[in-house]
C-alpha cells in the first residue's frame, strides 16, 4: 500500500499536471508567454530588440528578491501543508452544488413544482454556462468581500494578505479554514442558481466545461491568472477595468496604503465592485506594498503563527463579550 505522504505528493503533482486547474500547465505557460511578452517589450524600450539579452529577461521574469523572499518561501510551505490538511479535511465535499439542487428540486417537488425535463440545444447550454459562471464569479467576489467585512473572517484571511512578495504560489496561500468557507459559499449560491435554473427550463442541461472546469472560468484561468499573484504590473487601461480584474488591480487589493483598503474584491469581473461600491482604478503603475499592517506582520512571517495566530484572535474575538462580563469595566 501506499504512504499517506506518498498519496499526498501524488495528489500534488497532479495538480501541476491538471490541465483545468489555474496551477496546472496551460494556465501556467499560458501566463509566463504572457509575462515575457511584456518584460520584454518594456526592456526593449530601454536596450533596442537587438540588445535584448535573453539572461536579462529571465532575471526581470524570476528575481531571486522575489521568489526567494521569505514570504514566499512559506508560500510553499503553506502551498504543500495544506494539500495535507485539505486532503483530511472533506466538509466541503459534502457540501457541493448539486447536493444542494437536488434539495430545493426536491422539496419543489413535493410542493408540486416539479421541473419539466427538456432536450437542450447548443445555445441553451452557451447561456447556461455563461449563467454558471456569473452566479460563480459574483457567489467567489461576495466571499471575498464577506472575508474583509467581517471580523473572524478576515482573522482567517489576513494569512493570504501577510504575504510581503506575491508569486502564483500566494494564490494558494490560504488558512484552510477559509478555503472551506470559501467553497461552501460558492456551492450554495451555485447550487440555489442550478436549482433556479432547473426548475424553470428543465433536467437535462449540462454546462459547456473544459476539463472538467467551466469553459469560462477555464478560459479566465488560462488568459493570465497567475500574473495577479505577481511582481509584473499590467492593467488593461481604464476602460477594460471596469469590466474585468486586471492583475495590477488585484495587487492594489493587497496594497497596505489606506486608500487602496478594501477595493476590488473581484476574480473575473470588476463590476461587483462597482455594485458593492469598492472599485479602484489605477491611473498609473503604482509601486505598492504588499503585505497586513506592520505591527501584525511579525505574528505571520511563520509557520506556526499562518496557522495558529488566526485561530487564537478569533477565539478573543468570539470570548470577548463574556470576558466583559465576567470582568465589568469599573
Amino acid at each position: 500500500m501506499k504512504s499517506f505522504l506518498a498519496m499526498v505528493w501524488e495528489q500534488t503533482g497532479a495538480l501541476f499536471l491538471n490541465p483545468g486547474h489555474f496551477f496546472g500547465p496551460i494556465s501556467m505557460l499560458i501566463a509566463l508567454l504572457i509575462a515575457g511578452i511584456i518584460v520584454a517589450t518594456r526592456l526593449s524600450r530601454k536596450t533596442g530588440w537587438r540588445n535584448l539579452q535573453p539572461r536579462r529577461l529571465v532575471a526581470l521574469l524570476f528575481p531571486k528578491r522575489v521568489f526567494l523572499h521569505g514570504s514566499a518561501k512559506l508560500d510553499y510551505w503553506v502551498f504543500f501543508i495544506n494539500q495535507i490538511v485539505l486532503f483530511f479535511i472533506t466538509i466541503s465535499a459534502f457540501f457541493s452544488p448539486a447536493i444542494v439542487s437536488e434539495f430545493i428540486v426536491g422539496t419543489a417537488g413535493v410542493l408540486g413544482h416539479q421541473a419539466t425535463e427538456a432536450s437542450p440545444s447548443l445555445t441553451q447550454r452557451i447561456i447556461y454556462s455563461i449563467y454558471l459562471m456569473l452566479i460563480w464569479d459574483f457567489s467567489a467576489s461576495y466571499a471575498h468581500y464577506l472575508k474583509h467585512k467581517v471580523p473572524v473572517l478576515w482573522e482567517l484571511h489576513k494569512v493570504h494578505h501577510s504575504a510581503e512578495v506575491m508569486t502564483p504560489a500566494t494564490a494558494m496561500r490560504r488558512h484552510p479554514l477559509e478555503a472551506i468557507f470559501g467553497a461552501m459559499i460558492v456551492a450554495l449560491f451555485l447550487g440555489i442558481a442550478t436549482a433556479v435554473w432547473t426548475l424553470l427550463f428543465g433536467l437535462n442541461l449540462m454546462p459547456i466545461n473544459f476539463f472538467g472546469t467551466l469553459f469560462g472560468i477555464w478560459l479566465w484561468r488560462a488568459a493570465g491568472y497567475n500574473l495577479r499573484h505577481s511582481h509584473i504590473w499590467i492593467s488593461y487601461g481604464n476602460f477594460w477595468n471596469k469590466i474585468f480584474i486586471s492583475p495590477a488591480q488585484h495587487q492594489v487589493h493587497h496594497s497596505v496604503s489606506p486608500e487602496h483598503y478594501d477595493k476590488n474584491f473581484g476574480h473575473i469581473f470588476s463590476f461587483w465592485d462597482t455594485l458593492f461600491g469598492t472599485l479602484y482604478l489605477p491611473k498609473f503603475e503604482e509601486r505598492v506594498k504588499f503585505g497586513i499592517d506592520e505591527e501584525e506582520m511579525p505574528e505571520y512571517r511563520s509557520l506556526f503563527g499562518l496557522y495558529v495566530t488566526p485561530c487564537v484572535n478569533i477565539w478573543r474575538i468570539v470570548t470577548r463579550p463574556f470576558r466583559r462580563k465576567q470582568f465589568p469595566a469599573e
